[in-house]
Protein backbone atom coordinates (compact mmCIF):
# COMPACT_ATOMS: atom_id res chain seq x y z
CA UNK A 1 0.00 0.00 0.00
CA UNK A 2 2.87 2.56 1.03
CA UNK A 3 4.79 1.99 -2.39
CA UNK A 4 1.19 2.44 -4.80
CA UNK A 5 0.93 5.87 -2.62
CA UNK A 6 4.54 6.64 -2.85
CA UNK A 7 4.12 5.76 -6.81
CA UNK A 8 1.35 8.30 -7.13
CA UNK A 9 2.50 10.66 -5.38
CA UNK A 10 6.22 10.32 -7.58
CA UNK A 11 3.08 10.92 -10.62
CA UNK A 12 1.25 13.90 -9.36
CA UNK A 13 5.13 15.60 -9.27
CA UNK A 14 6.05 14.79 -12.63
CA UNK A 15 2.98 16.44 -14.20
CA UNK A 16 3.16 19.36 -12.58
CA UNK A 17 6.97 20.26 -13.52
CA UNK A 18 5.85 19.64 -17.08
CA UNK A 19 3.32 21.70 -16.74
CA UNK A 20 5.49 24.50 -15.26
CA UNK A 21 7.93 24.05 -18.45
CA UNK A 22 5.12 24.52 -20.58
CA UNK A 23 3.99 27.77 -18.75
CA UNK A 24 7.42 29.35 -18.53
CA UNK A 25 8.14 30.11 -21.72
CA UNK A 26 5.33 32.13 -22.36
CA UNK A 27 4.78 34.38 -19.45
CA UNK A 28 8.88 35.63 -19.96
CA UNK A 29 8.77 35.94 -24.05
CA UNK A 30 7.32 39.95 -24.88
CA UNK A 31 5.08 40.39 -27.61
CA UNK A 32 6.35 39.85 -31.22
CA UNK A 33 5.05 43.38 -32.43
CA UNK A 34 7.31 44.93 -30.21
CA UNK A 35 10.44 42.73 -30.25
CA UNK A 36 10.12 43.25 -34.46
CA UNK A 37 9.90 46.97 -33.97
CA UNK A 38 13.20 49.18 -33.61
CA UNK A 39 12.92 51.18 -30.11
CA UNK A 40 11.47 54.99 -30.49
CA UNK A 41 12.23 54.63 -34.40
CA UNK A 42 10.29 57.73 -36.48
CA UNK A 43 8.75 57.50 -39.84
CA UNK A 44 11.44 59.60 -42.15
CA UNK A 45 9.00 62.62 -42.64
CA UNK A 46 8.74 63.18 -39.26
CA UNK A 47 12.90 63.76 -39.36
CA UNK A 48 14.15 67.67 -39.86
CA UNK A 49 17.48 65.63 -41.76
CA UNK A 50 14.72 64.64 -44.17
CA UNK A 51 13.86 67.97 -45.59
CA UNK A 52 16.16 69.27 -48.22
CA UNK A 53 17.30 72.89 -47.64
CA UNK A 54 15.69 75.27 -49.95
CA UNK A 55 18.47 76.13 -52.55
CA UNK A 56 18.82 80.20 -52.78
CA UNK A 57 19.07 81.77 -56.76
CA UNK A 58 22.28 82.50 -57.25
CA UNK A 59 22.68 86.39 -58.31
CA UNK A 60 22.74 86.02 -61.82
CA UNK A 61 19.43 84.13 -61.12
CA UNK A 62 17.63 87.12 -59.62
CA UNK A 63 15.32 89.92 -61.34
CA UNK A 64 17.58 92.54 -62.52
CA UNK A 65 17.23 95.81 -60.92
CA UNK A 66 15.44 98.11 -63.62
CA UNK A 67 17.62 101.10 -63.15
CA UNK A 68 20.19 99.04 -64.19
CA UNK A 69 18.91 97.83 -67.45
CA UNK A 70 21.46 97.82 -70.52
CA UNK A 71 20.76 98.42 -74.01
CA UNK A 72 23.05 98.87 -76.62
CA UNK A 73 24.50 96.93 -79.33
CA UNK A 74 25.11 93.38 -77.79
CA UNK A 75 21.71 94.29 -75.85
CA UNK A 76 18.82 95.05 -78.18
CA UNK A 77 15.77 96.51 -76.42
CA UNK A 78 13.81 93.36 -75.34
CA UNK A 79 10.66 93.13 -76.97
CA UNK A 80 8.06 92.64 -74.16
CA UNK A 81 9.66 95.97 -72.87
CA UNK A 82 7.19 98.08 -71.48
CA UNK A 83 7.69 102.13 -69.42
CA UNK A 84 5.24 104.06 -67.59
CA UNK A 85 6.37 107.26 -69.11
CA UNK A 86 5.36 110.99 -67.34
CA UNK A 87 6.01 114.61 -68.45
CA UNK A 88 8.92 116.41 -66.94
CA UNK A 89 8.45 119.82 -65.88
CA UNK A 90 11.28 120.29 -69.06
CA UNK A 91 8.75 119.32 -71.74
CA UNK A 92 10.52 115.46 -72.13
CA UNK A 93 9.14 112.11 -70.98
CA UNK A 94 11.30 109.67 -68.86
CA UNK A 95 10.19 106.90 -67.20
CA UNK A 96 7.78 108.22 -63.99
CA UNK A 97 10.71 107.06 -61.40
CA UNK A 98 12.95 109.15 -62.12
CA UNK A 99 11.47 112.75 -62.67
CA UNK A 100 11.53 113.21 -58.92
CA UNK A 101 15.38 112.84 -58.95
CA UNK A 102 15.79 114.52 -61.70
CA UNK A 103 13.79 117.78 -61.05
CA UNK A 104 16.02 117.48 -57.63
CA UNK A 105 18.98 117.66 -59.17
CA UNK A 106 18.62 120.10 -61.60
CA UNK A 107 16.95 122.66 -58.76
CA UNK A 108 20.62 121.87 -57.13
CA UNK A 109 22.78 122.74 -59.98
CA UNK A 110 20.67 126.18 -59.95
CA UNK A 111 21.17 126.74 -56.23
CA UNK A 112 24.97 126.26 -57.30
CA UNK A 113 24.88 128.86 -59.93
CA UNK A 114 24.23 126.78 -63.24
CA UNK A 115 21.63 126.38 -65.42
CA UNK A 116 20.94 122.60 -66.81
CA UNK A 117 18.52 122.21 -69.83
CA UNK A 118 17.12 118.68 -70.56
CA UNK A 119 16.95 118.18 -74.49
CA UNK A 120 15.86 115.09 -74.79
CA UNK A 121 14.13 112.31 -72.72
CA UNK A 122 12.66 108.98 -73.98
CA UNK A 123 13.47 108.25 -77.66
CA UNK A 124 10.70 105.78 -79.59
CA UNK A 125 11.85 103.00 -81.87
CA UNK A 126 10.92 105.20 -84.64
CA UNK A 127 12.22 108.62 -83.66
CA UNK A 128 15.41 106.76 -83.59
CA UNK A 129 15.35 105.37 -86.47
CA UNK A 130 14.75 108.97 -88.01
CA UNK A 131 17.79 110.05 -85.97
CA UNK A 132 20.08 107.46 -87.51
CA UNK A 133 18.98 107.62 -90.79
CA UNK A 134 19.83 111.69 -90.71
CA UNK A 135 23.47 110.77 -89.17
CA UNK A 136 23.83 108.45 -91.86
CA UNK A 137 23.25 111.08 -94.49
CA UNK A 138 24.89 113.37 -92.50
CA UNK A 139 28.16 111.10 -93.17
CA UNK A 140 27.75 110.31 -96.78
CA UNK A 141 27.54 113.90 -97.27
CA UNK A 142 31.01 114.49 -95.52
CA UNK A 143 32.22 111.81 -98.34
CA UNK A 144 32.00 108.68 -96.85
CA UNK A 145 30.57 105.39 -98.79
CA UNK A 146 27.31 103.94 -97.66
CA UNK A 147 29.06 101.25 -95.58
CA UNK A 148 31.32 103.33 -94.17
CA UNK A 149 28.90 106.27 -93.06
CA UNK A 150 26.47 103.54 -91.57
CA UNK A 151 29.67 102.22 -89.56
CA UNK A 152 30.15 106.10 -88.28
CA UNK A 153 26.92 106.61 -87.69
CA UNK A 154 26.69 104.23 -85.08
CA UNK A 155 29.57 105.94 -83.28
CA UNK A 156 27.50 109.27 -82.91
CA UNK A 157 23.56 107.85 -82.67
CA UNK A 158 22.39 104.34 -81.92
CA UNK A 159 20.17 102.34 -84.46
CA UNK A 160 16.73 101.82 -83.07
CA UNK A 161 16.08 99.22 -80.78
CA UNK A 162 19.97 99.97 -78.97
CA UNK A 163 19.28 103.32 -77.68
CA UNK A 164 19.62 103.88 -74.53
CA UNK A 165 16.87 106.74 -74.39
CA UNK A 166 14.73 103.63 -75.07
CA UNK A 167 15.03 102.76 -71.76
CA UNK A 168 13.23 106.11 -70.10
CA UNK A 169 15.82 106.37 -67.78
CA UNK A 170 18.48 108.74 -70.06
CA UNK A 171 18.08 112.22 -70.84
CA UNK A 172 20.41 114.75 -72.88
CA UNK A 173 21.33 117.46 -71.19
CA UNK A 174 22.57 120.58 -72.13
CA UNK A 175 22.61 124.60 -70.70
CA UNK A 176 21.10 127.55 -72.02
CA UNK A 177 24.41 129.29 -72.91
CA UNK A 178 25.27 126.17 -74.93
CA UNK A 179 22.75 124.08 -76.44
CA UNK A 180 24.75 121.69 -78.91
CA UNK A 181 25.53 118.27 -78.55
CA UNK A 182 29.34 118.73 -79.50
CA UNK A 183 32.53 118.09 -77.58
CA UNK A 184 32.85 121.65 -76.27
CA UNK A 185 29.82 121.11 -74.15
CA UNK A 186 32.31 119.11 -72.03
CA UNK A 187 34.59 123.10 -70.87
CA UNK A 188 30.69 124.53 -69.86
CA UNK A 189 30.18 124.86 -66.09
CA UNK A 190 26.78 122.45 -66.72
CA UNK A 191 28.69 119.96 -67.98
CA UNK A 192 31.55 120.08 -65.81
CA UNK A 193 28.66 120.51 -62.52
CA UNK A 194 27.13 117.44 -63.89
CA UNK A 195 30.43 115.28 -64.17
CA UNK A 196 31.17 116.16 -60.15
CA UNK A 197 27.70 115.92 -58.51
CA UNK A 198 24.98 113.93 -60.65
CA UNK A 199 26.16 111.09 -58.69
CA UNK A 200 24.41 112.12 -55.67
CA UNK A 201 20.91 112.19 -57.36
CA UNK A 202 21.68 108.51 -58.77
CA UNK A 203 22.65 110.14 -62.41
CA UNK A 204 25.74 108.50 -64.46
CA UNK A 205 27.63 110.29 -67.66
CA UNK A 206 26.26 107.34 -70.07
CA UNK A 207 29.03 107.37 -72.37
CA UNK A 208 32.33 108.88 -70.85
CA UNK A 209 35.72 110.11 -72.84
CA UNK A 210 37.73 107.20 -71.71
CA UNK A 211 35.26 104.03 -72.07
CA UNK A 212 34.81 104.72 -75.69
CA UNK A 213 36.25 101.05 -77.12
CA UNK A 214 33.92 99.06 -74.33
CA UNK A 215 30.47 101.45 -74.82
CA UNK A 216 30.78 101.28 -78.88
CA UNK A 217 29.82 105.62 -78.76
CA UNK A 218 31.50 108.37 -79.04
CA UNK A 219 31.93 110.62 -75.50
CA UNK A 220 28.98 112.32 -74.81
CA UNK A 221 28.81 114.60 -71.99
CA UNK A 222 25.23 115.16 -72.40
CA UNK A 223 24.07 112.18 -71.61
CA UNK A 224 22.84 111.28 -68.27
CA UNK A 225 21.68 108.01 -67.51
CA UNK A 226 19.65 107.20 -63.96
CA UNK A 227 20.92 104.24 -62.01
CA UNK A 228 20.25 105.16 -58.31
CA UNK A 229 22.14 106.61 -55.95
CA UNK A 230 23.54 103.62 -54.68
CA UNK A 231 25.14 102.29 -58.45
CA UNK A 232 25.82 105.84 -59.08
CA UNK A 233 28.39 105.72 -56.39
CA UNK A 234 30.33 103.07 -56.72
CA UNK A 235 30.48 103.30 -60.72
CA UNK A 236 31.77 107.11 -59.59
CA UNK A 237 34.44 106.07 -57.53
CA UNK A 238 35.45 103.15 -59.38
CA UNK A 239 35.49 104.85 -62.65
CA UNK A 240 32.93 102.40 -64.37
CA UNK A 241 30.95 102.20 -67.15
CA UNK A 242 27.64 101.12 -67.28
CA UNK A 243 29.04 97.89 -69.42
CA UNK A 244 31.53 97.16 -67.03
CA UNK A 245 29.33 97.63 -63.76
CA UNK A 246 26.72 95.33 -65.23
CA UNK A 247 29.14 92.72 -66.41
CA UNK A 248 30.63 92.87 -62.42
CA UNK A 249 27.03 92.81 -61.15
CA UNK A 250 25.65 89.48 -63.34
CA UNK A 251 28.87 88.22 -64.66
CA UNK A 252 27.81 87.94 -68.80
CA UNK A 253 29.07 89.97 -71.82
CA UNK A 254 27.96 92.90 -71.71
CA UNK A 255 29.39 94.94 -74.49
Amino acid sequence: MKRTLCLLLLAALLCCGCARRDLAPALSESPPVQQSEPPQEQPAVSEPESEPPQEQPAAQDEPQDWRLILVNAAHPLPEDFTVELAMTPYGYEVDKRIVEPLVTMIDAAAADGVSLLPCYGYRTLEQSAQLFEKQVNRQLALGLDQEAALEEAKHWVAPPGTSDHHTGLALDIVTPEHQVLDHAFAQTPAAQWMAQHSAQYGFVIRFPEDKQEITGITYEPWHLRYVGEEHAAVMKEENLCLEEYWQRLYGEDAA
